[in-house]
């Protein structure tokens, strides 16, 4: 009796293998969404960007390509959040993948685990992208504005040719855009856990993403309300 209870494989309460294993799946089946697409439209704002705002001074040139790609940043990644993570549950139980999974057996929370860890992969790899698009646009464009000081500032004495070099510099590429990249990434990972605990309840990813949707714009409508009541009353 002794022997065929040790012969039987002890199942582990917890197990990072398992949580690995369906974060990985949930990654591998996210990467055949249109997440390419995203990036793809995300690449050509930025080109865009760059090109309408060439009629303006470099301080206002950099400063509307920032707001116009970190806007475009949040947007897509909160996008992304909410509509990769609404069908996760839902296609598994059409797929009846869910019913295989948890009877292997797999605790239910190691299953949410394995799933949210996909989507926080995924955001993380697409905000990397777009950052490394966004920071080498910039980049591109500080470096063109560089050459054209240097080629109007020939003749002028070197002191003020390196002031103006620096303002330029301090106007481009800063240490204060990895800040607001990884507030948009954050933003992102909220969005794609209030996604999840919806969806555990929601009949449809339809469902779940109309409420999510409402949660967001409630969310970016707030401060505009808040200003708005507080004009009214005072």
């Amino acid at each position: 009796m002794s022997n065929e209870n040790a012969a039987v494989p002890r199942h582990r309460a917890f197990s990072f293998s398992r949580i690995r294993t369906i974060t990985v799946n949930t990654l591998t089946e996210l990467t055949r969404l249109k997440v390419f697409y995203v990036l793809l439209v995300f690449a050509l704002l930025l080109i865009g960007s760059s090109m309408f705002v060439a009629q303006f001074t470099f301080q206002q040139e950099f400063q509307i390509l920032k707001d116009v790609s970190l806007g475009a940043m949040s947007i897509f990644t909160s996008l992304l959040a909410i509509v990769a993570t609404a069908r996760l549950i839902p296609q598994d139980i059409e797929d009846r993948t869910v019913y295989t999974i948890l009877a292997k057996p797999v605790p239910r929370f190691e299953y949410l685990l394995g799933k949210i860890a996909g989507v926080l992969l995924l955001l993380a790899i697409s905000t990397a992208v777009m950052g490394g698009a966004f920071l080498l646009v910039l980049y591109m464009r500080e470096q063109a504005v560089l050459h054209a000081t240097l080629r109007h500032m020939s003749g002028v004495p070197r002191e003020q040719v390196d002031d103006a070099l620096r303002v330029i510099r301090s106007s481009a590429l800063n240490i204060d855009i990895f800040p607001g990249i990884v507030i948009i990434y954050l933003k992102a990972c909220l969005l794609a856990a209030l996604t999840l605990f919806v969806s555990t309840f929601a009949t449809t990813n339809i469902f779940t993403i109309v409420v999510m949707a409402f949660i967001y714009f409630i969310g970016h409508l707030q401060a505009t309300a808040r200003e708005y009541w507080l004009a009214v009353i005072s």
